[in-house]
């Protein structure tokens, strides 16, 4: 009964194991840096942390390369870029992630209210109208997020992203669509939210003073607009250029080339190597490169994993035979789910308010924050995202698709 209660059926998923690999990853590696909360000063750090790519921003150019592929062919197919392609786009994306953020948003506001209730102490939650940001996903608009659920500063950024980039590709097919290729039309709206939004980081850079730090940049909506782009940019060379993009040759040159970049990036701009930037008098250019290159060097960087992760189709061998695929393929199915509940529901909620009275218990913390956000997460996907994201297919037109594996876009 538990095996069916848990059970996804993820041996008979059709899908792309090279991208459910990538977004396995990239949820892991969130809430391994959440979990660490739970040894509060028992955590004394590793190394290997430092070294691993930042699962945000990987989430951001996976998302990219899925939608943008979506919108491309969507174009394509098409011929032309209007108000059905627009809001049927929309439409599926808001199906995708609005109905569990909107649950888990209200669940958590539920039970603060009724915490306070039973304790007879007023609530912690923010004021009517800092909740109200929150539904319309205006929390980190142009300043960064309040304390209360403030992991989605990422969701929030990538809701805007899946308005502006389609609207900037709308206007520019309608401005220049009887003297440009469509080709050149996609290629242009991706740079111009890509260029844009470093022009507009750049230029904020000189004029925030540098101990103000960086890392609002990071998580705010106006800063970050082409944090999905890069993404879009590798869907770009995947559609018109799918010669080179299925050249075994050159998508181990660009998974290497990614791997080594990815870390790099990682590893200097890791607080471990703070000290160093503060001693060498290196330290306000290091917020600088921070606020500005950093964010296009680790898009482009991840974006450069996509060739071989996208021709990665089955798993084989010991992927396969131990049963490894099937639990990647089953975290990157609930890793939407791991998102929204790992942190504030989970973490903050119920396990931080265990005390951590030393190490061991720490570790038991750990443990326990695992097992909670597995089995609530696969719960929520099962019985409430997937039948929620199911029900789009009827209520919306299906989208052109080339690839199996890319039902599992936002």
């Amino acid at each position: 009964m538990l095996r069916n209660l848990f059970s996804l059926d993820t041996a008979t998923a059709r899908r792309v194991f090279g991208l459910d690999m990538m977004r396995a990853i990239a949820i892991l590696i969130v809430v391994d840096a959440h979990a660490t909360i739970a040894l509060k000063e028992y955590y004394s750090g590793a190394f290997w942390h430092h070294l691993l790519p930042d699962g945000v921003e990987l989430f951001f150019v996976l998302s990219g390369f899925l939608i943008g592929g979506i919108l491309i062919r969507s174009y394509e197919k098409k011929q032309t870029f209007d108000r059905q392609l627009l809001l049927n786009f929309w439409t599926r994306r808001w199906f995708r992630t609005l109905p569990n953020y909107y649950l888990v948003l209200t669940g958590i506001i539920l039970l603060s209210l009724l915490r306070a209730w039973a304790n007879g102490l007023p609530n912690a939650l923010p004021g009517a109208g800092t909740l109200a940001r929150y539904y319309l996903f205006v929390q980190n608009f142009a300043s960064y997020v309040p304390d209360f659920f403030p992991e989605t500063w990422s969701l929030a950024i990538e809701e805007w992203s899946y308005i502006t980039l389609p609207l900037v590709l709308w206007a520019m097919h309608r401005l220049l669509a009887g003297q440009w290729s469509r080709q050149r039309i996609v290629l242009a709206a991706i740079l111009f939210v890509i260029i844009g939004t470093n022009l507009y980081r750049f230029v904020t850079a000189l004029q925030v003073p540098v101990s103000e730090g960086e890392l609002g940049y990071r998580g705010i909506v106006m800063t970050r607009l082409d944090a999905i782009s890069y993404g879009v940019l590798a869907a770009y060379v995947k559609h018109y250029f799918p010669v080179a993009w299925q050249n075994d040759a050159l998508r181990r040159r660009w998974l290497w080339l990614g791997l080594g970049l990815t870390v790099l990036a990682a590893f200097t701009s890791s607080i471990v190597i703070l000290k160093f930037y503060s001693d060498m008098g290196l330290f306000p250019a290091y917020t600088f490169y921070k606020r500005t290159l950093y964010f296009p060097v680790i898009g482009l960087s991840m974006a450069l994993l996509m060739p071989y992760m996208d021709g990665w189709r089955t798993a084989t061998g010991g992927w396969a035979k131990f049963g490894i695929a099937r639990a990647i393929t089953h975290i990157s199915l609930i890793s939407y789910s791991m998102y929204l509940l790992n942190l504030t529901p989970i973490m903050m909620t119920f396990v931080d308010r265990i005390p951590t009275t030393s190490l061991a218990m720490g570790w038991v913390k750990v443990g326990l924050f695992w097992v909670l956000v597995l089995i609530l997460s696969t719960l929520l996907y099962k019985f409430f995202e997937k039948p929620v994201t199911e029900l789009r297919e009827r209520l919306s037109a299906k989208e052109p698709t080339q690839l199996v594996g890319e039902q599992v876009d936002r």
